[in-house]
C-alpha cells in the first residue's frame, strides 16, 4: 500500500512533458502581458494631441508634468523588477502545472489592476483609495510569486540544476517589493507624498533579505 502511495505522487512521462507544455505557455503569455504593460505605462505620459496642452518646448511640457513623469518612472520600474522576477523564477523551472500557472495569472492580473490605479489616481490627484489599491495590488502581485516559488518547490517543479542554497536565495530575493507596498500602505492616509516617500523601506528591505538568505 505505502509503494502504491509513493508512486501515485510521482508524475508520469505524460504528466511531465504536459507540465513543460504549460511552462512554455506561461512564459509566451506572461512575456506579452508584460509588453503590454510596459506599453501602457508609456501611454501615461502627456500627449502631444492632448487639447490641454499649452506647452510651445519640450521642456515646458516635461515642467508641467512632473507628476505624471515621476509616477510613470515608479511604475515602470516596478513591473520592470516584477518581470526579471518572474523570469527568473520561470528560467528555474523545468515544467509548470495548471494550478502553479493559474496563480501566475493571477500575478499579471494584480499587476494590471495595479496600473489601472496608477491612472486613476493621475486623473483624481490624491485619492486615498487609489494610492492604497496601488498598494494592496503590487502587494498581492508579489506575495502571490513568492508563494508560486514555494510551491513550486514543493511540488518538484524546480529544475536539478539550482541547489538548495540558491532555491532559497529566490525566496528572499522576492519579498522586498511586495514588503515595501504593503509597509506603504497606511501612509496613503496621511498624503501622496508620505506614501511615495514610504516606499524607500525597500532598501534596508533588500538589505536585509539580502542577508538572510546568506
Amino acid at each position: 500500500m505505502v509503494k502504491g502511495k509513493s508512486r501515485k505522487k510521482m508524475p508520469t512521462e505524460a504528466e511531465k512533458e504536459r507540465g513543460r507544455e504549460v511552462l512554455f505557455s506561461l512564459k509566451v503569455l506572461m512575456n506579452v502581458l508584460f509588453a503590454l504593460l510596459i506599453f501602457q505605462s508609456f501611454l501615461i505620459l502627456p500627449r502631444p494631441e492632448d487639447p490641454e496642452l499649452e506647452y510651445y518646448t519640450l521642456a515646458q511640457i516635461f515642467e508641467g508634468n512632473i507628476d505624471k513623469l515621476m509616477v510613470m518612472l515608479i511604475g515602470l520600474v516596478l513591473i520592470v523588477t516584477y518581470w526579471i522576477q518572474i523570469n527568473k523564477q520561470l528560467g528555474n523551472l523545468v515544467r509548470s502545472s495548471m494550478f502553479h500557472a493559474g496563480v501566475g495569472v493571477a500575478q499579471m492580473i494584480c499587476l494590471m489592476l495595479y496600473l489601472y490605479f496608477v491612472r486613476f489616481d493621475m486623473e483624481f490627484e490624491g485619492l486615498i483609495i487609489a494610492l492604497q489599491m496601488q498598494s494592496v495590488f503590487l502587494a498581492l502581485a508579489g506575495f502571490l510569486g513568492v508563494y508560486n516559488w514555494v510551491y513550486a518547490r514543493k511540488h518538484k517543479l524546480t529544475s536539478e540544476q539550482i541547489n538548495e542554497k540558491e532555491e532559497k536565495k529566490m525566496f528572499f530575493q522576492l519579498l522586498p517589493e511586495p514588503s515595501a507596498a504593503l509597509f506603504a500602505l497606511p501612509f496613503a492616509s496621511i498624503s501622496p507624498e508620505a506614501w511615495s516617500l514610504s516606499f524607500l523601506i525597500i532598501f534596508p528591505l533588500t538589505f536585509i533579505c539580502n542577508k538572510l538568505s546568506r
